[in-house]
């Protein structure tokens, strides 16, 4: 059995992945299970207190590898942020909470942030945490979703109107949003590129995309040499949303 874990982005949501789910349940390969992480922080579960730090995310995958089955075949994919957990977990060696590791087959980065942070302006713009708690709220506002939609979907038309409602909201109830501020910085990403240079990643990147730009995937080149790296045609930085058939299959693929 091939299992593969899926990690949304900031501010996301299980249901990010709910077409990628339908689609797998109605005719994916028998062989294979997607699992969606319970993170902390996220879908209106609370932050632990006086944890500000990485632990509690890497215990939540933790705690689902395990409770799923370690000995299996696992593919890691992580979205946005949810890749940079991942490279927070692989630079640790990939502990489990018994004292084991485990060795991913393949680890998926999509649209990651990490090596781009010092040549984007929203990073810094996100500095002060007024500024966060602001632009939460402003994505969340639902008399803004349109013009969100406009900037964040190539084609919104093509996601059911409830599921782009669920994507907003989720921002709302994401206690973990300004966090992830703090913790992914051009320090900490200097320091895991640092152990994991010589790693066989899978990046995946949209040619269209918009909110980590493709131009910015040459620091990745230079970073990650020894990488595969994948820029899809006519994608934007949520595919598995608004072009859910060609997302699938790019995923199955990579995990066959």
């Amino acid at each position: 059995m091939t299992k593969l874990l899926l990690l949304h982005g900031n501010g996301g949501a299980s249901a990010r992945f709910k077409p990628f789910l339908d689609l797998l349940q109605r005719g994916g390969p028998a062989q294979l299970m997607a699992i969606v992480p319970e993170l902390p922080g996220f879908e209106g579960r609370p932050l632990p207190e006086g944890e500000q730090n990485w632990q509690p995310f890497i215990h939540a995958l933790q705690q689902t590898v395990e409770e799923a089955g370690p000995e299996d075949n696992w593919i890691f994919y992580g979205h946005g942020i949810g890749g940079s957990l991942l490279l927070e977990w692989a630079s640790r060696g990939w502990p489990l909470a018994g004292g084991n590791s485990i060795t991913p087959g393949r680890v998926i980065l999509h649209g990651c942030i990490g090596a781009s942070l010092e040549h984007r302006f929203f990073p810094k713009l996100m500095q002060p945490m007024a500024v966060r708690r602001l632009m939460q709220r402003l994505i969340a506002w639902p008399a803004l979703q349109p013009v969100w939609e406009r900037r964040l979907f190539l084609y919104p038309e093509r996601i059911p109107a409830s599921l782009r409602r669920q994507f907003f909201l989720d921002y709302k109830t994401c206690a973990a949003f300004s966090l992830f501020f703090d913790l992914i910085t051009p320090e900490w990403y200097r320091s895991v590129q640092k152990l994991l240079q010589d790693e066989n990643f899978y990046f995946i990147w949209g040619e269209q995309e918009r909110v980590v730009a493709s131009r910015f995937l040459k620091y990745w080149h230079q970073d990650f040499p020894r990488s595969i790296f994948d820029v899809v045609p006519g994608w934007d930085h949520f595919p598995m949303l608004d072009q859910p058939e060609e997302f699938y299959e790019k995923i199955t693929n990579y995990c066959a």
